[in-house]
């Protein structure tokens, strides 16, 4: 008799131990780590082109912070351009100081990465299908002011869509040209993102002001990165129409 009742009594502790182990094992099922880079970016110089020839003329940048971000100015004679440079998109806000037009030569525009190999240069507006189209030049009229950000043509990535069908996989959304997300750990990604810790990257902008093209070559660089991680769940399947070709994410 007592042989049976230390039996039931262990068989009721086993049976206790599993009732409580299978609400933890089912809570953290599905969990994964994603690991993100946050860059410090600022621009290093600016210099000015007409033709082959380099102008040298006096010139200033200014670094300010604006509600808490780093922002930086760069003024001559003609222009006054404020820098916001981020590793998915590049915002910038151009003045024009002169009494007449100016416009921006969007297709004669160039962005060169940390390892020198040279992209076409994309503005707010273009989506994947019209990257490689000829975009038309906006104009920047006498004392005015525009907002706008730039990155590079082939930067984008395939995004798979809830609902899938033999038509339509998914879409393409713009990526980032420095390493900032991955599933996996931050010292994964750190291995990815800390090798362009030092190195600069390029935006060319050409202006045309009274028929005359100039190129303002801007130097930005990678000053530090800062890697974290965290877990995270998996996500819920939903079709949200993914439609939107890619915003600035809040206002300069």
């Amino acid at each position: 008799m007592r042989k049976k009742i230390v039996i039931l009594f262990y068989a009721f502790v086993i049976t206790t131990l599993i009732g409580c182990e299978l609400p933890y094992q089912t809570k953290s099922q599905g969990t994964y780590i994603i690991a993100n880079a946050s860059y410090d970016i600022s621009l290093l110089s600016v210099e000015k082109s007409t033709g082959s020839e380099k102008v040298y003329e006096k010139q200033r940048i200014e670094i300010v912070l604006e509600a808490g971000i780093t922002k930086f100015y760069f003024e001559d004679d003609m222009m006054r351009i404020k820098w916001r440079p981020a590793p998915n998109d590049i915002v910038f806000v151009v003045h024009n100081k002169t009494d007449n037009p100016v416009k921006i030569v969007w297709d004669e525009g160039k962005f060169i990465d940390a390892e020198g190999v040279t992209h076409k240069l994309l503005h707010s507006g273009i989506g994947y299908e019209e990257r490689n189209d000829f975009h038309p030049p906006t104009i920047v009229y006498a004392k005015d002011t525009l907002e706008d950000f730039v990155y590079p043509a082939d930067c984008w990535q395939k995004e798979e869509s809830g609902r899938k069908s033999h038509k339509n996989q998914g879409h393409w959304k713009r990526g980032s040209f420095l390493p900032t997300q991955i599933r996996g750990t931050a010292e994964e990604l750190r291995t990815k993102a800390e090798p362009f810790v030092g190195k600069t990257f390029q935006v060319i902008l050409a202006l045309q002001i009274n028929g005359v093209r100039t190129d303002y070559v801007c130097t930005f660089i990678v000053n530090n990165v800062d890697v974290t991680e965290k877990e995270q769940q998996p996500e819920k399947n939903s079709n949200n129409g993914g439609g939107r070709r890619g915003s600035r994410g809040g206002a300069f």
